[in-house]
């Protein structure tokens, strides 16, 4: 049924052409004489180009050229990435060396750290007997 219908659809549109034609022809004018006129030249340039144009090599080359700006754009953005992450630890590093560092430990526990170092010393020479020199 399905391949009927395309027949039928095909007879009708070549009865149609026909008559078309042989009424223009009797008349002596064209319908839709303009756009008719600049699709006949569009089909035209297609068929030159398709006829003279080799497009496995036209495609090859856009392909080419293609691939070879995305490259560029990877690059160019990884590029940007990088100056950024760069200016972000400059930044860190100079903030880092102006400010001195703070020393939070309380003075105090130094001191007394200190005090008991020097009472062990004392301690030490205390119980230690004096060694003579043998020069």
């Amino acid at each position: 049924m399905g391949n009927l219908i395309f027949v039928i659809a095909t007879l009708g549109l070549l009865v149609g052409f026909v008559a078309l034609t042989r009424y223009e022809t009797r008349r002596g004018a064209r319908f839709y004489a303009s756009e008719r006129a600049r699709l006949d030249r569009s089909v035209e340039r297609v068929e030159f180009i398709l006829a003279h144009v080799n497009l496995l090599a036209f495609a090859r080359d856009e392909t080419r050229h293609f691939l070879s700006r995305v490259g560029h754009d990877i690059a160019h953005i990884t590029l940007i990435v990088v100056r950024a992450v760069e200016r972000l630890l400059t930044h860190a590093v100079r903030r880092l060396r102006a400010s001195p560092e703070i020393d939070t430990s309380s003075r105090e526990t130094a001191r007394e750290f200190v005090k008991t170092l020097s009472d062990f010393k004392s301690n030490l020479q205390a119980t230690r007997p004096e060694i003579p020199d043998i020069n």
